[in-house]
């Protein structure tokens, strides 16, 4: 038996795209890269904001016409949760739809042979513990670790606590065995995931247990680096930045989701935090750790932004330097507060605010690459083309920032850590040597 898998979205969902593949292993499944030679498409779907959802339906109809061929189509993930009342009727074709809620009985779910069937549970998420067989699809030398899933933040934007539910996660030593695991497998990166890391360990140990966490996982022997992403701002406090700062395999990228930067936007989004609050925390990052990167997202066109407060994160990145930034449009979603927000902005108004903060951006990024010019910095290879290698350094991470371009004399591998010598800056992207 064959099967073709399908991921779309976010890291963490890619983790549980991996446990899910390996549920199918289990069952005697093999994979294959093409619809044609399968016997069982699974397509795990996103649906955090408009465009997640339109890429995912386009997907699920994509898979119509395999169902002429007696395939089995299995469609699985956060677009079934949230849309369980009209998934059977809007695509017909499909087999089973399984919601986050229910990835513990995939494997029962699958020996029953149910048809049309929608399987979820309110609101609430599968959480794989390390006795789970993941099916890695990262390359071998760097794996997502997934600490915990579903959020209580409850940001006014964000269909993510409806969809995934409240935070939940994993117990210490469970995530320490995972990681021990994937160090002795080879892997030399380690990248920290969750909605928000760093309120892990409050639903069960009573307060945020991100620290006591990393603690352990800095004591685990190996030459790997450990990657925290997904930090909200209110919780990046002293002790973090000194835990990193003294730590030889947590590395100084700081993963911190601003959204925005004017008060009375900041409090709409219900983030709980001033811009005093995000300075405070910029320079507490900088003086302690001043070869840190940050990386950092933004929302323009949110509900009641008004030029003069678009403008402010503007003159705001001057000031404050960011290494990496996202921008995203707001997009009114249904079942969050702000879809209820009156004073709406156009669609055309917050494209032409997305473009100008990210050429901001690229001047800005250009700027701070110059200055990498002549630097000598250790890089994972993780591709090659015609004539480079692609690589990463601790500054860069997968799947989200640019690519460092790396020409050798000699043969280099996959997973392979060289030093290089940094030799051209672009806007985003670097090149260098090895050495």
């Amino acid at each position: 038996m064959k099967a073709r898998i399908i991921s779309l979205g976010c890291a963490k969902n890619l983790v549980d795209t991996e446990v899910l593949m390996g549920m199918l292993k289990e069952k005697g499944y093999e994979f294959t890269p093409l619809e044609e030679d399968a016997d069982l498409i699974l397509l795990n779907t996103c649906a955090f904001i408009s465009p997640a959802c339109e890429e995912t339906e386009k997907t699920i109809e994509e898979l119509r016409k395999y169902k002429k061929e007696n395939k089995k189509i299995v469609v699985c993930g956060c677009y079934i949760e949230r849309f369980k009342s009209e998934v059977a009727n809007k695509f017909p074709f499909v087999d089973l739809f399984i919601g986050p809620s229910e990835y513990e009985n995939f494997k029962k779910y699958l020996e029953n042979n149910y048809y049309q069937k929608i399987f979820t549970k309110p609101i609430f998420s599968f959480l794989p513990t390390a006795n789970y067989l993941r099916v890695r699809v990262t390359p071998k030398h760097w794996a997502y670790v997934k600490i915990a899933d579903g959020c209580s933040n409850f940001c006014t934007y964000c269909t993510i606590p409806y969809i995934r539910g409240a935070l939940r996660s994993r117990e210490i030593d469970d995530i320490k065995k995972e990681v021990i695991n994937l160090v002795k497998e080879g892997v030399k990166e380690i990248n920290i995931i969750a909605q928000d890391t760093t309120r892990y360990g409050e639903d069960i140990y009573g307060k945020p247990s991100l620290l006591n966490l990393l603690k352990e996982l800095d004591k685990i022997p190996g030459n790997f680096w450990i990657r925290i992403l997904y930090l909200h701002p209110l919780r990046v406090n002293l002790d973090l930045i000194n835990l990193i700062k003294n730590s030889d395999k947590i590395i100084p990228y700081f993963d911190i989701p601003l959204q925005h930067v004017n008060n009375k936007l900041l409090k709409r989004m219900g983030r709980n935090y001033t811009k005093k609050d995000i300075i405070n925390l910029w320079e507490n990052i900088k003086k302690t750790l001043p070869q840190s990167v940050l990386r950092t997202t933004f929302i323009v066109g949110f509900p009641g932004e008004k030029e003069k407060d678009f403008e402010e994160i503007l003159n705001f990145i001057e000031e404050y330097t960011f290494e990496r930034v996202g921008v995203f449009p707001y997009y009114p979603e249904k079942e969050t507060k702000a879809y209820k927000f009156s004073d709406h902005i156009n669609d055309d108004e917050k494209i032409k605010r997305f473009n100008i903060l990210m050429r901001k951006q690229k001047d800005i990024s250009k700027k701070l690459n110059l200055q990498l010019l002549g630097e000598y910095i250790d890089v994972l290879i993780e591709s090659k083309n015609k004539n480079y290698y692609l690589s990463r350094s601790w500054r860069e991470a997968p799947e989200v920032d640019p690519v460092i371009f790396v020409r050798s004399s000699k043969e280099l591998n996959l997973g392979d850590k060289v030093r290089i010598k940094i030799k051209k800056a672009g806007s985003y992207d670097l090149w260098g040597e090895v050495i």
